[in-house]
């Protein structure tokens, strides 16, 4: 904890959250793909990777969702520190100031004190699911970049495949053998481009999943709502 509570409230960074010499390492094989070399050549030229576009729209923008989460894991740091200064201002208040509004001022900003720092608790509970959640959408966006590369490798292959039964026509056997490769081809295609739904089907029901854990944590962010600041100054009947 830093000297003043709103030191902890400073701006959520996100962080890349694999290593790029690891993806490097785990992704060699990406190297001999012609869609990948497109796909950096693209991004050379207009700045865009067209492969990874496509993959953030399915897989979402996680960099935001890390964001937010860090972002309430600072709040809660915030929250500790301010309900500590809170308590602690009135405990130091006490030795000068007595009488029964001085009971009823610390009373209500003990209590007020204590709800904040117990916020912590379910601020980086929901902090930690985002910040997960980040990783999980992160990762899938880098699968269907993948698939995304796979399924357009395949693609041009049929394209060649394709072309060669057409260069063949005059011919028996070059468009039977072709045509059983362009078939075989069609059939991985078919393959990647269903893997490539479920992925996204799994980044949806991921977000389901989060939507409901993050509605029970903030069931417990309620006890605010006992220690609600004054709407009036204090009043005293013989002041």
């Amino acid at each position: 904890m830093s000297g003043e509570p709103v030191d902890e409230l400073v701006a959520p960074v996100a962080t890349d959250p694999v290593p790029d010499l690891v993806e490097h390492i785990l992704g060699g094989a990406q190297y001999i793909s012609p869609s990948y070399w497109l796909g950096w050549v693209a991004e050379q030229v207009t700045g865009t990777n067209p492969w990874q576009w496509i993959a953030d729209q399915y897989g979402g923008d996680w960099a935001s969702v890390q964001r937010g989460g860090v972002a309430l894991q600072h709040l809660g740091e915030f929250g500790v520190g301010y309900g500590t200064a809170v308590k602690g201002g009135v405990e130091g208040l006490a030795h000068s100031w007595t009488g029964v509004a001085a009971g009823a001022a610390g009373t209500y900003f003990t209590g007020f004190g204590t709800a904040v720092k117990d916020q912590k608790v379910d601020l980086d509970g929901m902090g930690v699911q985002l910040v997960q959640t980040a990783t999980g959408m992160y990762q899938t966006a880098s699968a269907i970049k993948g698939l995304w590369e796979t399924l357009l490798d395949l693609l041009i292959a049929m394209a060649a495949e394709a072309a060669a039964a057409a260069a063949s026509s005059w011919t028996i056997v070059g468009p039977i053998a072709a045509g059983a490769a362009f078939a075989l081809t069609l059939t991985k295609a078919i393959g990647v481009w269903g893997q490539v739904l479920n992925a996204h089907t799994a980044v949806w029901n991921a977000a389901q999943g989060l939507v409901g854990i993050l509605a029970g944590y903030l069931s417990g962010l309620h006890d605010l709502d006992a220690h609600a600041l004054p709407a009036a100054s204090y009043d005293h009947p013989g002041a």
